[in-house]
């Protein structure tokens, strides 16, 4: 397969590579289910350090993961797997059409990516895949607290945000689907109380979970504790 090839028209399935642990490959799955797109996964185990190997590389030289493959074409990162998907499934463009919602779309996205997203990986690092890859290892409980406080500075400034809002850009955009995996993994690594004080950041939360399509919640195709520690990758159906 070549590195961004056209893709032919075929009846190929679309492959995620993958760990459940890993924050962009949810993100890739939970629009998948929200697009109404099929999506076999394949497990790279990041917790076995597979990233390293010649193989993973070969696919992905810039060391990006999760890798998408359809038929020829074989892209790399949730930057270019997103708005492919957006295209290749149903329903309309999450990319809004005005100029001020896509300016909040994108804001919200930079400060998810930039102020959020670290912090979570702490959080999963320090209490999930260490002790997967070393039973031994012990949470650092400095490096915690310190993620916390960052991700309660942000989830703050967001709850302000959406006074008066179902969304962030106010519809439905790639906003909500960047930040649907950090309030799923503050909760599943035990940190839920970060929403306690946000009320309009929880409801959010639930109109995300109450989302369906074809009667299938979007929100179900983002993996548990159980899931992760048992290194289960979901496929999209």
């Amino acid at each position: 397969m070549a590195l961004f090839a056209r893709k032919k028209k075929s009846q190929e399935a679309m492959h995620l590579t993958g760990f459940p642990g890993h924050v962009d490959t949810c993100k890739c799955l939970y629009l998948a289910a929200e697009k109404g797109i099929q999506v076999s996964p394949d497990l790279l185990d990041i917790t076995a350090r597979e990233q390293d190997g010649s193989g993973f590389r070969q696919r992905s030289p810039f060391g990006k993961l999760p890798i998408l493959a359809e038929g020829d074409l074989v892209i790399s990162g949730a930057e270019a797997i997103l708005p492919y998907l957006d295209i290749r499934g149903t329903g309309q463009s999450l990319t809004p059409r005005k100029a001020a919602r896509l300016g909040e779309q994108n804001y919200w996205i930079e400060v998810g990516c930039t102020r959020v997203m670290p912090h979570v990986n702490v959080l999963l690092e320090e209490h999930v895949l260490r002790q997967m890859a070393d039973p031994s290892a012990e949470v650092d409980q400095e490096r915690v607290d310190r993620a916390k406080a960052e991700i309660d500075l942000a989830f703050q400034v967001a709850d302000r945000h959406l006074e008066g809002r179902d969304y962030f850009a106010v519809e439905y955009s790639f906003a909500e689907v960047h930040w649907a995996p950090y309030l799923n993994f503050c909760e599943i690594t035990g940190h839920g109380d970060l929403l306690e004080q946000r009320p309009r950041l929880r409801r959010w939360l639930d109109r995300l979970r109450a989302r369906s399509n074809g009667g299938r919640r979007s929100w179900d195709a983002l993996p548990d504790l159980d899931q992760i520690r048992g290194k289960r990758l979901r496929s999209v159906a």
